[in-house]
């Protein structure tokens, strides 16, 4: 890297090549033009803002969607390791279609959530514990009575910001993936009960973050030695878009590292007159995209689809009306692909503490071997419905 940028505010993460700039633009250019002539910059692009990706009664809504007029990307498409190891997967896939309306009537949530029980938490035996998860998000209410004792580890990388979870979004996410085996009151609503929690506030008080808080917080999970990385963020995209350089980058490094990004796929959708594609940054081929379903395994009106070739959805896991928890000791029922991501955290987690084996992309094949298909398409749910773990 360039020693200076005109005493610009430089953050270089050297474990990803990324640096990231901040200057006046017309003072900034000249020194960018010149590091790139002189190949020490390969490429340069502008900050990006990223949102949370869920909240209470997000359009939440169990409809039959079938779409009108929507594009179809050519799902013979290759793209890097991603659908090698999907072809892989499509082959040793032998379960039944999950049958949505039959299933949907045995939900009563007596002891355990209904998202819970569609992936079928009850037969597996595993907690995660030993395994490291990271939630960059919003933060967390780490006071909340149902994570007593548990091991936490809180950082703050959102700029002009409390470092409190305000916002709730994070702390909901964090009970999905990590919540109580028993909790305080009512059922079951994480899957992953003794997992290690690490939490980083990567999005401000409103919601909101950047590339810079973002990347920082996925290059502390690493160095923490996380197994999985769960980002229930992101930023609409429109067709014909291409994936972000850097985060294909990231993740792959994260991977190689034997940690598993998990991300989701957004909530700009609105069918069945309109589907968006699959949001950044989720829409990496080496970040596993998470679509929402409702309790009739249909997917939700909000949950984006794979338009652009290669930007597929991976997995689909329930993300309507989900019960978690929120500061001070709350609960509430939210909805989005924000509250699907965080079931594939926790499932992934399961996974990585059955077998030492299963980290970073011999993990990302498990969670897919494990799912069961959908009658929706695979453009809308992935592989399937995420499943957890027998034991």
């Amino acid at each position: 890297m360039p020693n200076d940028f005109g005493g610009a505010d430089v953050q270089y993460f050297e474990r990803f090549g990324i640096a990231i700039v901040r200057q006046d633009s017309q003072r900034l250019a000249p020194t960018l033009m010149k590091a790139m002539e002189q190949k020490v910059v390969g490429s340069a692009r502008a900050e990006r803002t990223y949102r949370a990706l869920g909240a209470a009664s997000a359009r939440a809504d169990d409809g039959d969607h079938r779409p009108t007029g929507s594009h179809d990307p050519d799902e013979g498409y290759l793209h890097g390791y991603r659908d090698g190891v999907n072809q892989l997967i499509g082959r040793l896939l032998a379960d039944k279609v999950v049958e949505g309306v039959q299933i949907a009537a045995r939900f009563d949530e007596k002891s355990v959530a209904w998202g819970l029980e569609a992936i079928g938490i009850q037969r597996t035996g595993l907690s995660g514990a030993g395994i490291k998860v990271a939630v960059l998000d919003t933060g967390f209410d780490d006071k909340h009575p149902d994570f007593r004792g548990r091991t936490i580890v809180l950082k703050l990388f959102a700029s002009r910001s409390s470092p409190d979870d305000v916002h709730g979004h994070g702390t909901h996410c964090i009970g999905t993936a990590c919540g109580p085996m028993r909790p305080t009151t009512g059922p079951r609503y994480g899957v992953a009960y003794a997992a290690e929690i690490y939490a980083g506030k990567v999005l401000g008080d409103d919601g909101f973050g950047t590339d810079r808080s973002i990347i920082a917080g996925m290059d502390w999970a690493l160095e923490q030695g996380c197994q999985i990385i769960s980002m229930s963020l992101g930023a609409a995209t429109s067709v014909g878009d291409q994936p972000n350089d850097d985060y294909e980058q990231i993740g792959q490094v994260c991977l190689d590292g034997g940690s598993l990004v998990v991300a989701a796929a957004g909530n700009e959708s609105e069918r069945p007159t309109r589907i968006a594609p699959v949001g950044s940054p989720a829409n990496a081929s080496t970040i596993m995209a998470v679509a929402a379903v409702g309790r009739n395994f249909r997917p939700a009106s909000f949950s984006c689809g794979g338009l652009n070739p290669g930007q597929d959805v991976d997995i689909a896991a329930p993300g309507v009306e989900i019960l978690s928890s929120l500061p001070g000791g709350l609960y509430d029922r939210w909805g989005g692909t924000s509250m699907a991501t965080p079931h594939v955290a926790g499932v992934a987690a399961l996974i990585a503490q059955s077998d030492p084996k299963f980290r970073g992309w011999a993990l990302w094949a498990r969670l897919l071997q494990l799912t069961r298909p959908l009658t929706a398409r695979t453009r809308d749910v992935g592989r399937g419905l995420l499943q957890a773990p027998p034991k």
